[in-house]
């Protein structure tokens, strides 16, 4: 991988100020001082882009042509680098489109490398401390290491090649309820193939009960555990 710093940029632009993953990584001196400009969705269209700028797009919507919309107008402020920060959970998407998040960003990954040959930097699940993270094994991105990459980011020889930013962690289960009712959604989740936002309402209760690795998150992990070991 080479150093992704080309000479033609000279200004570090965030399209997305508002997601919380920004928020958190502005919090940091050392970003704050690389990354002095942050923009909503909104403004992107008043805003005085520049032909050196390099853009870090972490805005996106659950719409499909809102995203689109966004592409169009970061193509037209002709930046010299794009990089669209994508999510590891994609990977659901060619067993199932029933979760909007993952079939969203994927949709805006695609038309971003189209139409702007954007970058694609790829992460999972975003923490600070492990004890953040759901419990099991979760495919995550610590903000140190985002943080890290996005100040010398280190790039693939070519833009079709994404940066995978994530580590498996481990958390354990903190009863054996919680344990069992993982095993459970398993099982249901093979069964269900193709089809499992059926779960949906199993979710809800999963998540009022303070359990955080259902959905597409579940079988976004299990999927990256079985394609990589």
């Amino acid at each position: 991988m080479k150093l992704g710093v080309a000479e033609n940029i000279e200004r570090e632009v965030i399209v997305g100020k508002n997601s919380t993953v920004w928020r958190e990584l502005a919090r940091r001196s050392d970003i704050a001082a690389k990354f002095q400009v942050a923009l909503g969705h909104t403004e992107i269209h008043n805003a005085r882009l520049l032909p050196t700028d390099r853009l870090w797009v972490f805005a996106y919507s659950k719409k499909t042509d809102e995203n689109a919309a966004l592409i169009e107008e970061l193509a037209r402020a002709g930046a010299a680098e794009y990089v669209y920060v994508s999510s590891a959970t994609t990977n659901v998407v060619p067993y199932t489109r029933c979760y909007n998040y993952p079939t969203a960003k994927l949709l805006a990954q695609n038309l971003a490398r189209a139409r702007l040959n954007a970058r694609v930097l790829t992460i999972g699940v975003v923490f600070d401390r492990i004890s953040e993270l759901p419990a099991g094994a979760t495919i995550a991105t610590s903000y140190d290491d985002l943080a890290g990459f996005m100040l010398a980011p280190r790039w693939p020889d070519t833009v079709e090649q994404e940066v995978c930013l994530f580590k498996p962690c481990e958390r354990p289960f903190r009863s054996k309820a919680e344990a069992i009712a993982f095993r459970l959604y398993g099982y249901a989740m093979r069964a269900l193939r193709k089809w499992p936002c059926v779960l949906r309402p199993v979710d809800f209760v999963l998540r009022g009960m303070g359990y955080r690795w259902y959905g597409y998150l579940y079988l976004s992990n299990k999927t990256w555990f079985t394609t990589t070991s």
